[in-house]
């Protein structure tokens, strides 16, 4: 015993002794452990990427069992329904029993054995979390110091990409705890970073064998789970203390099969990877003559929260949210096992992915999505300013004037994105970021904003909009969307956002109650961003648990709320003024609204009918199918009533730095 334990720690330390002679058996038909199975064992009409024939099988889980070095361990990867589990039922019930997820120092937590064992079975895909932010201090764990990259960290703070290809990082930092921040300038060497709600380990997934040994591995032990890409969900949704994640960033295979046809669907497609961006799937798109659905920043992942949140798009007027474009998916689910997911095949989860939310039925490996015809665009962008000639009273008339007009232009099939600030008192700014009309040259768009132009010109305002014509999506998208600072997150601001429905245009009262709402979310915000989009109605058909309040709205209103105070009490007292007297009259104003799922309020009140109205009950119902012991958890996720993230309060808002556990 004591010379396989020393055998298997020396194969652990390094993947290099994985091929010497003290376990030949071991290494020649375990690790790593997956076997390739056939590209065409799938239901989705399109062959599996290589990545994803390459799979955790019941053959290979019986050469765990049986390899004499690993025994005793096999059943820490064995899949949850296996006939042939050593795992023992006591030890099942007593994990079901457990009040929390396992968490670093608990008897459950793997030793430092079994995770070199894990990670050997891997391939070597393990990695140590280390916070991004480390290198800037002397007092940490991780000995890290290192004063030039440090200011590299300070100088590049707001630079999308060291975020998402870092899994030691998050989009915005208060809510995983704010225990290792990148310092405001260079000077923190002498404060103390931890590992606060980061994860602990990450499997940098190459192939879906390593996610099925990671959930089976942390479904076994109790252990958190979460799963990440780009680490852009606000809400820290991607993050959890002593938590192992899994991280799909790499999986960025992209295929056009322009002939595809399956019962729910013909014509062309894409077949894309799971760490696909924006930005990626529009290139691919321009390259082959077509458009596709993903958001307006370029580096958000588009098969994970958001095409699951539903998504909303630059082209979502024309096609559909991004749940609307998703005719298959490769799924791994809480069980270990690796299927596919379509309208007819697994069709309750077909449902239930498209708009439950990430992170919460199981992991996508891939999407096959529809493309579509290309599109030409006219782009007008403008910005407007109180001055000595725009008083205060003609800014808040033009702006209302456009606003009213939001089902004139959602009927057009149009879209718009901007932003109003309170720059001073008594002075505002109005950016618009594009206004963005598809299908429209620019004589028919200035036919369709022509009221709004003479009703400025009415106040003698100069617009000065410069708008161009494009033959195609890409280009108009980069010249607007793609040049756009999309913020990082910081601790000194916290979201919120409102769907404004249909029912808010109604008549003059509502209207003018609603614009009230928004003018008074100016006030008191850092800035507020605004949306004139509506999904094609064609779209609407039930197919997937997209809110409903999405399908119907005219506008969603994004709130930025400025934090003066970064402390604990200073953030506490900031979300309350984000729920309350920001955030409160656009919900009171709006019954029948909702609330998108990324930039959300972090204590969004309500937020089962918020996020889903009423296709809640049945979402929880699947998810009690699928996965009844809470593997996949995510804050304010579907059937999260009985859990919950205990960080005592440490940054006054919910963070991730605590364990999770039953309450």
């Amino acid at each position: 015993m004591l010379a396989k334990s020393l055998a298997l720690s020396l194969a652990c330390a390094a993947l290099t002794t994985a091929q010497s002679s003290d376990l030949p058996s071991f290494t020649a038909s375990v690790a790593p452990a997956a076997e390739t199975v056939a590209p065409d064992a799938t239901s989705a009409n399109v062959a599996l990427f290589e990545v994803e024939a390459v799979q955790l099988t019941d053959a290979v889980v019986a050469d765990i069992q049986s390899n004499p070095d690993l025994a005793e361990y096999a059943s820490l990867f064995e899949f949850e329904d296996s006939s042939n589990s050593t795992l023992s039922a006591r030890t099942r019930r007593a994990r079901r029993s457990l009040r929390c997820k396992t968490m670093p120092g608990d008897a459950l937590y793997p030793s430092s054995l079994v995770w070199g064992i894990f990670d050997l079975l891997l391939g070597g895909a393990l990695e140590k979390i280390v916070p991004i932010g480390s290198p800037c201090y002397k007092k940490s764990e991780y000995n890290n110091y290192n004063a030039a990259k440090c200011a590299s960290l300070v100088a590049n703070v707001g630079v999308e990409e060291i975020y998402y290809d870092d899994n030691g990082a998050l989009m915005n930092p208060l809510y995983y705890g704010m225990t290792c921040p990148i310092p405001a300038s260079g000077n923190y060497a002498n404060g103390t970073c931890t590992q606060g709600g980061y994860s602990e380990y990450a499997v940098k997934v190459e192939n879906v064998a390593q996610i099925q040994l990671a959930v089976n591995f942390a479904r076994t032990l109790n252990l958190r789970l979460v799963v990440r890409n780009t680490g852009h969900d606000y809400n820290g949704r991607s993050v959890g203390k002593g938590a192992l994640s899994i991280w799909t960033h790499g999986l960025k295979d992209i295929q056009y099969v322009k002939n595809y046809k399956s019962d729910a669907y013909s014509g062309p497609v894409f077949k894309v990877g799971a760490g696909v961006q924006g930005f990626e799937l529009y290139q691919a798109a321009d390259k082959y003559g077509v458009s596709a659905i993903a958001g307006i920043c370029p580096t958000v992942g588009v098969f994970g929260g958001y095409s699951t949140g539903g998504g909303h798009s630059p082209l979502m007027q024309l096609f559909g949210v991004g749940a609307d474009q998703v005719v298959a998916l490769e799924v791994v689910l809480a069980d270990g096992r690796f299927v596919t997911v379509t309208p007819s095949v697994n069709s309750d989860l077909y449902w239930a992915m498209l708009g439950g939310g990430g992170g919460t039925f199981g992991i996508i490996t891939s999407a096959v999505v529809k493309v579509h015809r290309k599109v030409p665009v006219t782009v007008s962008t403008w910005t407007l300013l109180t001055s000595d000639t725009v008083t205060e009273d003609k800014f808040w008339e033009a702006v209302e004037f456009f606003w009213d007009s939001f089902p004139t232009y959602n009927s057009a099939k149009t879209y718009s994105y901007f932003t109003l600030m309170k720059l001073a008192p008594g002075t505002y700014m109005w950016s618009m970021s594009p206004f963005f009309a598809t299908d429209m040259t620019v004589a028919q768009y200035e036919t369709l904003i022509k009221p709004f132009y003479q009703k400025c010109a009415q106040l003698g305002i100069t617009l000065n909009a410069n708008t161009t014509y494009y033959d195609r999506f890409y280009p108009a998208y980069e010249s607007t969307f793609g040049t756009l600072d999309f913020h990082v997150g910081g601790a000194g601001s916290t979201p919120g956002n409102r769907m404004l429905p249909t029912d808010n245009w109604a008549n003059a009262q509502i209207r003018n109650q609603t614009f009230a709402a928004l003018k008074n979310s100016v006030e008191y915000t850092l800035l507020t961003n605004v949306y004139h989009q509506h999904p094609a109605d064609d779209q609407n058909k039930g197919i997937n648990s997209v809110n409903p309040a999405f399908r119907n709205e005219e506008s969603m209103v994004v709130t930025v709320n400025l934090i003066t105070d970064e402390t604990r009490a200073g953030w506490k007292a900031g979300n309350q003024q984000l729920q309350t007297q920001i955030l409160g009259p656009l919900r009171d104003v709006s019954p029948n609204g909702g609330t998108y799922g990324n930039e959300a309020d972090i204590s969004e009140p309500n937020w089962q009918n918020a996020f889903w109205g009423k296709n809640y009950p049945r979402l929880q119902t699947i998810k009690a199918k699928y996965d009844p012991n809470m593997l996949f958890y995510v804050h304010h996720g579907v059937g999260t009533e009985g859990w919950a993230i205990l960080d005592n309060d440490i940054v006054g808002v919910q963070s991730t730095d605590g364990p999770l556990c039953r309450v």
